[in-house]
């Protein structure tokens, strides 16, 4: 059957309320929280093979009742985002009402062994098993914070699509629900609870105080005896020694044509890729890349390969992004059970002539480099205190993260290879696929556990236009020299 065949039937949704009533109360959301605004959802799509005995209505029934055991601890999700201010004090926040999280019963006319036999290509009509909403729409936003869309596909299996609201929490709180649900459905005790710590990063809000400036800017940096690559991250003005009497910002140093870029891209057709590395690959990618780090050494062949499959000119900037989970980096150590948003991000810049230009070991050590320099307490601390700067200098709040992105050739690396996909076990075995139903970004590249040796392999999950996906495929799975 043609892709753009695929009927998705609605068979029913409704709302899940925790089991017991929770107390009513606003939650604050910090900085941290705020800036992933305008990032739409976390999401993630899980297929499993079920017996073809095994009634659909059992499936979901067991679902719902697990979800709302789970929603007792993870209250914030069943709440609903508010913006109850009103001028300078108007600030989002949770209203924790025990509103409901959505869940949706659906069917599709797919047998689902023919996406075993396909090893579960990406297909088109993946967007439609998961539910999507736009988040930046903070305003006026009434839906709920976390959806859950159930699919039923022929001959015994299905799908299990669930959004997260990214200002509720980060992937490592997104994952950390989806453990603690497939336990309960399993009908074992939650493992590790929840901690709601937001007000640690609360700013007390001093008169007559003067703090100062943060920008996110550039930072000159030396691989090897390159000169020249750029590390973007959070600095105080006051501390930053001009150049030629003058401070150059992140936007003046970005020239991107966003109007020419979006129209370009209109025009294209999209594919969603998914690449295996397996231990032995990863091993060699490493001792090719003189790196300790898995993510490292994968991150640099990758970003090189996109950039040749791009065709990006020489003197054209390639940026590499980073979201590093910061709870054993902040002073003092949050618990790795801290649900809500705790990362810092940051990139490295470098023409395209100098990426191509040396070997991997050029893009690992870059990489590497920005990891060192945009993982540190102190700039955790500075994208709290330039997120405040930002407000009260009257920027939008759903454009905060779109600020500290990178140019045209920007390649940022989500999810990450640590989550434990394969581990989400709902009472009827692992899953035989997680996937990324669909990704905004072109060129960028999010990581999923691999199936396989025990978590040992990743894979990588990117979106390119047709031809540029083509021209990837044939050289990304070969270890550079």
């Amino acid at each position: 059957m043609a892709e753009e065949q695929v009927k998705i039937k609605m068979l029913g949704v409704s709302t899940v309320v925790p089991a017991i009533p929770t107390e009513k109360h606003s939650m604050f959301l910090s900085n941290l929280d705020l800036f992933w605004i305008p990032v739409i959802n976390s999401h993630t799509l899980l297929f499993y093979k079920l017996s073809p005995e095994m009634e659909f209505s059992t499936v979901t029934d067991m679902l719902k009742r697990s979800l709302s055991s789970v929603l007792v601890d993870f209250y914030p999700i069943v709440g609903r985002l508010s913006n109850k201010g009103s001028g300078e004090t108007s600030r989002p926040e949770i209203d924790c009402n025990d509103g409901g999280v959505e869940f949706v019963e659906a069917s599709i006319d797919v047998a689902f062994e023919d996406l075993e036999e396909d090893d579960f290509r990406h297909k088109s009509f993946f967007e439609q098993l998961i539910r999507t909403r736009d988040g930046s729409k903070f305003e006026n936003y009434q839906g709920p914070l976390l959806s859950v869309q159930v699919t039923r596909f022929l001959g015994g299996g299905i799908s299990i699509g669930a959004t997260l609201h990214h200002v509720v929490a980060d992937g490592g709180g997104f994952w950390h629900f989806m453990t603690c649900w497939a336990e309960c459905s399993r009908g074992s005790p939650i493992s590790n609870r929840p901690e709601h710590m937001r007000t640690t990063f609360k700013r007390e809000q001093k008169t007559n105080f003067a703090m100062p400036n943060i920008s996110f800017r550039a930072e000159e940096v030396v691989i090897g005896d390159i000169k020249g690559p750029q590390i973007f991250k959070f600095m105080r003005d006051d501390l930053i020694q001009p150049k030629n009497g003058k401070i150059n910002g992140h936007k003046g140093d970005c020239d991107i044509d966003i109007d020419s870029s979006v129209k370009n891209h209109k025009i294209e057709h999209f594919e969603i890729s998914r690449f295996h590395f397996d231990e032995e690959m990863i091993r060699k990618l490493k001792e090719r890349a003189g790196a300790r780090s898995s993510f490292v050494a994968v991150g640099a062949h990758f970003w090189r390969c996109v950039t040749k499959a791009r065709e990006v000119p020489e003197q054209e900037a390639v940026d590499f992004g980073i979201i590093a989970n910061s709870r054993g980096r902040v002073r003092p150590p949050l618990p790795a059970t801290f649900f809500g948003n705790c990362a810092c991000m940051g990139f490295a810049r470098t023409k395209a002539k100098e990426l191509l230009g040396q070997d991997i070991r050029f893009a690992a050590a870059l990489i590497q480099e920005l990891i060192n320099s945009c993982t540190t307490e102190e700039q955790f601390n500075a994208l709290i205190d330039w997120t405040d700067c930002r407000i009260r200098s009257g920027s939008p709040l759903p454009t905060l993260a779109l600020e500290t992105m990178g140019g045209r050739y920007f390649v940022g690396a989500g999810n990450s290879p640590k989550f434990p996909v394969y581990e989400l076990d709902y009472g009827w075995g692992k899953p035989l696929s997680a996937q990324a139903a669909a990704i905004n970004d072109i060129g960028g590249m999010m990581f999923f556990q691999g199936r396989d040796e025990g978590g040992r392999s990743m894979d990588i999950h990117t979106r390119l236009p047709s031809h540029q996906m083509e021209t990837l495929k044939q050289i990304l799975m070969i270890i550079p020299e």
